[in-house]
């Protein structure tokens, strides 16, 4: 009698039944922890920001000032040297107009960048990227806010992007539809439902 060592056809399906349900049963869960961490980098990026604009304000004794329209400008260029990037800073010319910005500029640094904002808008390295987070001046401007930026609002990174309150309130955030925020000079960010 011949005894064959190896597995049948059936066994071997039913294997690779098997493969496919644990498969099948783990990929939401990766995505998921994708998700929370693309998060959590977009949170860290506001915590940082808040914290060099407090700094500037400091140094400064003011915020930064508005973007001129249609300029390098605002606050994203002045905080530069604030996120250890001064040499960027100085790579502008004060005052360039955005259409001359050079292709090496497109992408703006790290920490400009919110990875949530950028797996839906695509990464593109054609044009001039929107800012991901905006600058919220309050009481003349005196106090600030940052937020991430609504996902119908582009305004490119070097033009320091600015809205309102109740601009922002009425927007749809590109976190569950809201906003990850911080309130100038205080620890933490929160979480702002879209339309609230």
């Amino acid at each position: 009698m011949n005894k064959r060592c190896g597995f049948s056809m059936v066994e071997l399906l039913v294997v690779l039944a098997i493969i496919s349900i644990m498969l099948g049963m783990l990929l939401p869960a990766v995505q998921t922890l994708r998700e929370r961490a693309r998060e959590t980098v977009c949170k860290n990026n506001l915590y940082q920001l808040d914290i060099a604009i407090a700094h500037f304000a400091e140094v400064h004794k003011r915020l930064p000032e508005r973007a001129l329209p249609g300029k390098v400008s605002g606050w994203t260029i002045e905080v530069l040297p604030f996120i250890e990037q001064r040499n960027l800073k100085y790579a502008f010319p004060s005052g360039l107009p955005i259409a001359n910005v050079s292709e090496k500029f497109f992408r703006p640094p790290a920490m400009f960048r919110c990875p949530r904002r950028t797996a839906l808008d695509g990464d593109s390295e054609d044009n001039l990227w929107p800012g991901h987070y905006v600058f919220i001046p309050r009481a003349g401007r005196k106090a600030f806010s940052l937020s991430d930026s609504p996902v119908d609002f582009i305004v490119p990174w070097v033009n320091g992007p600015e809205m309102s309150d109740a601009a922002l309130g009425q927007s749809q955030g590109p976190h569950s539809g809201g906003f990850h925020t911080t309130h100038g000079f205080q620890q933490g960010v929160g979480f702002m439902p879209g339309g609230q």
